[in-house]
């Protein structure tokens, strides 16, 4: 119950100041409708008034209410990731000419989702057991890892180094003017779903084989057994992974399994 008070007086916190970057958080992708929301409602129900669900085509794309303040977010995550486990923090860049109008906007859908401060006055601090720094520290993926763990271990499948795994793709930008690439890459039990962090890049969901030293991805569902990709090169950090058609290789492109360090590399491409 502390947990959920907790959430709550988080969710009222007014924005602080105006700035040109927004967050939120993206929790996932689904093609239906209908079983993203059967998911959502395992939230608790102070975090269901922060989702947002949009469609772009035929996919569907849940996240939480855009703010400035990304400290708010990074304590609320974890309570995300506990149904979610791929959920992450992405960052927008706005205009200064349409700040106001926007923070009015959030402010005021803020008002229709979030809870009230009439609310919460009974609500003291004595009730709260976590702190925010416990709650920062907790584990970020439940019930299980998701996160690769021991990945230069000699003798690993090729199916169990994808399989319930999540990864980062990072690129440069396909033409010399566009933003470099970063996608959260989550492999499930057969499909896999790409959802950008930053690039000009469009989420998609795929379904995904391993044949020996070979891993398919299919293209809008279909595969093409002369399209398949293999791992080059093993770090700690990241996997090397090219690209091949036929016995063409196409790209060859790191795949991190830390966000940071992720992160760290994209902005380092010149």
């Amino acid at each position: 119950m502390f947990r959920l008070l907790y959430i709550t007086i988080l969710l009222i916190l007014p924005l602080q100041s105006i700035a040109s970057i927004s967050y939120t958080v993206r929790i996932a992708v689904y093609n239906n409708v209908d079983s993203l929301q059967e998911k959502l409602s395992k939230l608790s129900p102070e975090l269901r008034k922060t989702v947002e669900i949009q469609q772009r085509g035929e996919q569907h794309v849940a996240c939480s209410a855009h703010t400035d303040n990304k400290e708010t977010l990074e304590k609320l995550l974890p309570f995300y990731q506990k149904v979610f486990p791929d959920a992450f923090i992405s960052a927008y860049q706005t205009t200064e000419a349409n700040t106001t109008q926007m923070n009015t906007v959030k402010k005021a859908e803020e008002n229709k989702r979030m809870p009230q401060t009439t609310e919460i006055h009974p609500v003291e601090a004595t009730e709260v057991e976590d702190t925010p720094s416990n709650i920062k520290q907790q584990i970020v993926y439940t019930p299980y890892s998701r996160k690769i763990v021991n990945p230069t271990k000699n003798d690993i499948p090729l199916y169990d180094r994808f399989h319930q795994k999540t990864l980062y793709l990072c690129a440069y930008g396909a033409e010399p003017w566009l933003p470099n690439v970063l996608i959260h890459v989550a492999f499930f039990d057969k499909e896999v779903i790409y959802t950008p962090i930053s690039g000009d890049i469009s989420p998609r969901r795929e379904v995904y084989t391993t044949d020996q030293n070979k891993l398919h991805i299919s293209q809008q569902g279909l595969f093409d057994s002369e399209i398949y990709s293999t791992i080059d090169s093993i770090t700690s950090d990241y996997y090397l992974i090219s690209s091949w058609v036929g016995k063409n290789k196409v790209t060859t492109i790191r795949y991190y399994f830390d966000l940071e360090k992720a992160e760290a590399y994209v902005a380092s491409l010149k």
